[in-house]
């Protein structure tokens, strides 16, 4: 139903009541003060928001509306552009005239624009009558009104211009009612939007930073990173480094506004370093790599520790190859800035280049992770209706489904289906399929900010090397649960796998009776291993307990089963996995550096530099029994004589007790002598080996007898039972480990002088080295890490992954092998999500594939994006680790050839028909202007548009694609001459 009252290109959200959106959005300014002194709003704040009121100009008993929309790219430097944009609304009312004049009698009555200033934390607004005056004014967070300044206007204008920029993607942003306008349409307004960034440049810190930064500064924030998006999405490097970056670093008066009390750039011989990096990755990205190197000389003699220059440094090394160079250069950034994940994620990606998987996954183990904050949305009321108008009829004939939905997979497309297959299920039946689907509810695409970061190198990993390697790679550089439980007690994990039933005893045991159960394992330990039959208050026991129960002292807790599948399949779980919590929660809100504790003074080469972790489950029951039987068995015997009492004894009570205590003597002197029988069998055995050994023995005697002495503390166990031991540390993690490694060592020695020292050792000696091989074996992990929980949980999302993508791809090669029909084996949002699972797991061929199976179902303007991407480059370097990796995969055609072109453009002009229908009338910034110029940095700007022509479009649709040839052409970009 049309309605005369309605925008007739732009979307119009209706109020119940007037003015409701800008009450809702005064509150959203001063939420939550307590928490937050500036509100809800955290970052660059939310889209500008237009709202209007309308009147009926012939009819007075007509109630006035209140309608608002939101918009970006809008000129915000003073309140006559504002006006004049509102002022411009009124020619969109639909005024189509009828058979008497015109047929729409609603007028624009008066209107308020409302836009968020990030710097000063305040909202202008700009209140406009039709006819009638202009007022601007600015609301704090406290709901307070004060005056606007010529400062409050020029930072209004660069907040605005940086949420045009970072909110340009629709993709990562989608609000309702949102309409987007082209930012710089000529060279003359590009002037006007880069004069206003650079005059913010120095204040830039005060808008914070993303989600993988830590704190900000003049090269780390949102400003710089709006700045180089929009350069570097037309590839003008150049430009960006001649025009904007270099006047900043040699400027000679930098340090007008400095954060932290930082100092200027005077104090650095006339070189901001900061800037200086990001100059000198300008140049890099621009090909003059010989000015970015002596730019980065520059900035490092003036500041050798400059965390950005050391960074761009050890980035253009690792583009070149140069492993060792770059890994020395970041560890030096590591060193610097050790809080922050760009500098280990750095460090990372350079020891995967160079293939020291075991350094890369330490690496990646100890990075610091943040709490993913995310954009900030607008709060709107619930609106009484929205309407959503066809701006040309010719958009009609494109099958167009609904607007990006932020990933919300629940909900089928209002746009009817494409094809025809009478084997199509219905709408119910494909949001049932939806809503019950495995694939949609990977927990991999929620993963934000750092956690996402360190999934890609997880994948990047296991790309490389395998799953197996990978789980290979993780037991010999963590400590495992079964390593750690042998480790603390060898009989405890002999128990736990002899029994099959699981039990959660030892969860609510106090701290008291886990050291008494130690102590009863001690006990009967002890009792095997000596020749003499101990009293219960001997004093040999009694060492024996409190070193076998000297780590009992550790954190209760338990080890969750995340998922039933993944522990059979690995076999094996980390120490990590204590409880099934996201990974969010194991982090704090940007938490400061905390470099890892180590233990030089400890006693025994079991204890671990970390904290422990939680005791596993797993008691059974039958177990259950044996600790109930073994602690009566322990609890010590009366002493009559000795004990504290002030009573009588009875003496006939006495003569039973010392009957029962002879009794049980005589059973342990029976005990005794079958101990005694074995012992004497293995002493036997032990005599037979040695004369047999004895000339070897003498022979080898006489060949080291030049080393005399030295020899004594040598143990030949070690280096036969020797195990292979993990790559060796880095400089970064020698620090790390060292006092481990230490303690280790003289562990080792220490536990081997007792076996060389005794030439003959007796058959009671042999059995208690026998019973304790465990626990000295046990040593080999001191060197290891405790694997971080996020990291852990990595993993298992990695596994999903993994057990995800091959049942698709086994259930493919059955439906092909078998004749079925495959497009409608999977919904159109499994087709999406499985193209996104095989592009995280480094395969783009299978993720074209699924793309071009969901288009085939229908219109999707995310597996056209996609594609698009596919064929401008962006997956080139996968594409061709697949091909050198897989020889069954088939290459993908030719950036450079003319396929490859064509199906280039008929993924921009589906994309361009789309972006005007949901009112995306920017032309740049805009991720389809950025693919449309790579095309014409890769084919020329000629072929490109010759071959749109070719095509044969609607006139109104060739125009919607040509102006971001337009823009190409405006702005000079390479391939625009030919």
């Amino acid at each position: 139903m049309a309605y005369n009252d309605c925008l007739q290109d732009v979307p119009d959200i209706f109020e119940n009541e007037i003015g409701e959106a800008l009450v809702m959005r005064t509150e959203s300014l001063g939420t939550a003060k307590q928490l937050n002194p500036v509100g809800m709003i955290r970052e660059l704040g939310p889209p500008d928001l237009c709202h209007i009121v309308k009147i009926h100009s012939t009819n007075r008993n007509e109630p006035d509306i209140g309608s608002y929309h939101h918009v970006l790219g809008v000129d915000t430097s003073s309140s006559a552009s504002l006006a004049a944009y509102i002022n411009s609304l009124q020619y969109s009312l639909n005024d189509k005239p009828g058979w008497f004049g015109s047929g729409n009698n609603w007028k624009i009555a008066s209107g308020t624009y409302s836009t968020y200033n990030a710097f000063s934390k305040v909202d202008l607004r700009v209140q406009i009558k039709i006819p009638g005056g202009v007022d601007a004014y600015a609301i704090t967070a406290q709901g307070e009104r004060k005056e606007v300044t010529e400062e409050l206007w020029r930072e209004c204008q660069v907040s605005a211009i940086l949420r045009a920029v970072l909110y340009a993607n629709p993709e990562e942003y989608s609000v309702t009612g949102l309409r987007r306008l082209t930012l710089a349409a000529s060279t003359r307004d590009e002037a006007r939007v880069v004069e206003a960034l650079m005059g913010q440049f120095w204040d830039g810190w005060r808008l914070g930073s993303n989600a993988e930064t830590q704190v900000a500064s003049h090269a780390r924030n949102y400003l710089v990173d709006g700045l180089l998006a929009y350069f570097g999405g037309q590839g003008r490097y150049a430009d960006c480094a001649a025009e904007v970056l270099s006047p900043l670093a040699y400027a000679p008066g930098a340090a007008h506004s400095q954060p932290h009390g930082s100092r200027g750039s005077m104090d650095f011989k006339g070189i901001d370093p900061e800037v200086a990096a990001l100059l000198a990755t300008a140049y890099v990205n621009g090909d003059e790599e010989v000015q970015a190197v002596r730019v980065m000389h520059q900035a490092l003699k003036a500041k050798p520790s400059s965390f950005p220059t050391l960074s761009a440094q050890a980035e253009f090394l690792r583009l070149k190859k140069q492993f060792a160079a770059a890994r020395k250069i970041a560890l030096m950034a590591v060193k610097y800035a050790p809080s922050e994940f760009s500098a280990w994620a750095q460090l990372t990606e350079v020891y995967i280049d160079d293939a020291d998987f075991p350094n890369a996954l330490l690496t990646l183990n100890t990075c610091p992770m943040y709490t993913y904050v995310d954009r900030d949305f607008p709060r709107v009321p619930t609106p009484r209706r929205i309407n959503y108008p066809v701006k040309s009829e010719v958009l009609a004939e494109y099958n167009l489904g609904d607007n990006f939905t932020n990933g919300n997979y629940s909900a089928v497309p209002t746009n009817p289906r494409s094809s025809n297959d009478s084997d199509a299920p219905g709408a119910a039946e494909e949001q049932a399929q939806n809503e019950a689907s495995f694939i949609l509810r990977l927990a991999a695409p929620t993963l934000k900010g750092t956690f996402a970061h360190a999934y890609r190198l997880l994948t990047s990993i296991v790309s490389t090397v395998g799953w197996d390697e990978l789980l290979q790679l993780r037991s010999s550089v963590f400590v495992m649960e079964e390593e750690y439980r042998n480790s603390v007690g060898p009989s405890v994990a002999v128990d736990d796998e002899d029994d099959d039933d699981d039990e959660e005893e030892d969860d609510h045991l106090p701290l008291s009776a886990l050291r008494e159960r130690r102590a009863t394992v001690g006990d009967k330990k002890a009792e095997i291993t000596t020749s003499e039959v101990q009293t219960p208050n001997g004093s040999a026991a009694a060492d024996h307990v409190e070193a076998s129960a000297g780590d009992a002292n550790q954190p209760e807790g338990s080890v969750a089963e995340n998922n039933v599948d993944s522990a059979a399949e690995t076999k094996e779980s980390s120490v990590a996995e204590t409880k099934d919590e996201p990974e969010s929660a194991a982090t704090q809100d940007k938490p400061e550096a905390t470099e890892p504790t180590t233990t030089t003074d400890a006693p025994e080469a079991v204890e671990i530099t970390a904290p422990p972790p939680s005791q596993p489950k797993g008691k059974k029951k039958n177990k259950k029994a044996r600790n109930k039987k073994s602690k009566e068995a322990s609890k010590p015997e009366p002493i009559p004589e000795q004990t504290v009492s002030e009573k009588p004894v009875d003496t006939e009570e006495q003569t039973a007790e010392t009957e029962k205590r002879a009794a049980e003597s005589d059973e342990q002197a029976v005990e005794t002598e079958e101990q005694a029988v074995e012992t004497e069998g293995q002493a036997v055995k032990t005599e037979e080996l040695a004369d047999g050994d004895a000339a070897n023995d003498n022979a080898k005697q006489s060949s080291i007898a030049a080393l005399g002495d030295k020899m004594d503390d040598v143990s030949l166990s070690d280096s036969e039972n020797a195990k292979p031991e993990p790559s060796e540390e880095t400089p970064a993690d020698a620090g790390l480990v060292a006092a481990p490694q230490t303690a280790a060592r003289e562990t080792k020695s220490q536990s081997a002088s007792p076996s060389t020292a005794q030439p003959d050792p007796t058959p009671e000696q042999l059995q208690g080295e026998k019973e304790q091989q465990p626990t000295a074996g046990a040593t080999s992990h001191v060197r290891k890490r405790l694997c971080e929980r996020w990291l852990d949980n990595l993993i298992m999302i990695l596994f999903d992954d993994l057990r995800t993508y091959t049942n698709w791809r086994t259930r493919m090669h059955t439906l092909r092998a078998t004749g079925q029909q495959v497009v409608f084996q999977f919904t159109q949002a499994e087709w999406e999500a499985l193209g996104d699972l095989a592009l995280r797991l480094h395969r783009p061929s299978e993720a074209r594939e699924a793309y071009e199976y969901a288009l085939r179902i229908r219109f999707s303007a995310k597996a056209w994006l996609r594609l698009l991407e596919l064929h401008t480059g962006k997956y080139a370097a996968l594409q061709a680790e697949e091909c050198r990796r897989h020889e069954s995969v088939a290459p993908p055609p030719l950036l450079a050839s003319t396929d490859s072109l064509m199906m280039a453009l008929d993924a921009a002009v589906w994309l361009a028909v789309y972006n005007d229908r949901w009112y995306n009338n920017m032309a740049y910034p805009n991720p389809l202007c950025s693919h449309i110029i790579k095309l014409v940095n890769i084919h020329g700007l000629s072929k490109v548009h010759n071959s749109l022509i070719s095509m044969n479009l609607k006139p109104t649709v060739f125009a919607m694609v040509k102006r971001h040839l337009e823009i190409a052409e405006k702005f000079n970009v390479t391939g625009s001459t030919w």
